[in-house]
């Protein structure tokens, strides 16, 4: 008789231990999950950024046209892609620009760019004037793996200088 409760008392024991085990592996393949994620969505977002900086400061500064003051730059109000110009030839081409990214193993990526000019006093101030500063914001959801307000955004300065 006391050998069946320590047979049982053992089962309870390797019980416990069990559940305790599958309850850590769960748990850390969701954290490696979740990191593997994250990285993918900023590597994602950087490839973007660098396509957005590789191309001209603005539409009146493509090709060998000089700017020599801000207000001849494009209007904050006139960012997004143009009529009648070649697809996205520079930064604020890709304002309000979306696209929806699938991996070969985590799917539904969606990457959303906003362009503003920055304040040259303060560049993580945005402004409506033109000035010599426009700020990239990209932010990356994944709604499926990223539960708000756990997107990711990235955002770069870049300069036009004469």
């Amino acid at each position: 008789m006391m050998q069946n409760f320590l047979l049982i008392g053992a089962f309870i024991i390797l019980g416990i231990v069990v559940l305790s085990l599958n309850n850590t592996i769960f748990s850390t393949n969701k954290t490696i999950l979740e990191n593997e994620v994250h990285i993918t969505g900023i590597g994602l977002a950087q490839a973007l950024m660098e396509e957005i900086t590789a191309k001209a400061f603005d539409e009146k500064t493509t090709g060998n046209q000089v700017v020599r003051f801000p207000d001849q730059l494009t209007a904050s109000a006139n960012f997004g892609m143009d009529s009648g110009e070649p697809p996205r030839d520079d930064v604020d081409d890709y304002h309000n620009y979306s696209n929806t990214i699938d991996t070969p193993r985590i799917e539904n990526y969606q990457l959303n760019v906003k362009i503003r000019y920055a304040n040259p006093s303060n560049p993580i101030e945005d402004v409506w004037s033109q000035t010599f500063l426009k700020r990239i914001q990209i932010t990356i959801i994944n709604s499926k793996y990223m539960h708000n307000p756990d997107s990711l955004t990235i955002s770069q300065i870049v300069a036009y200088y004469k």
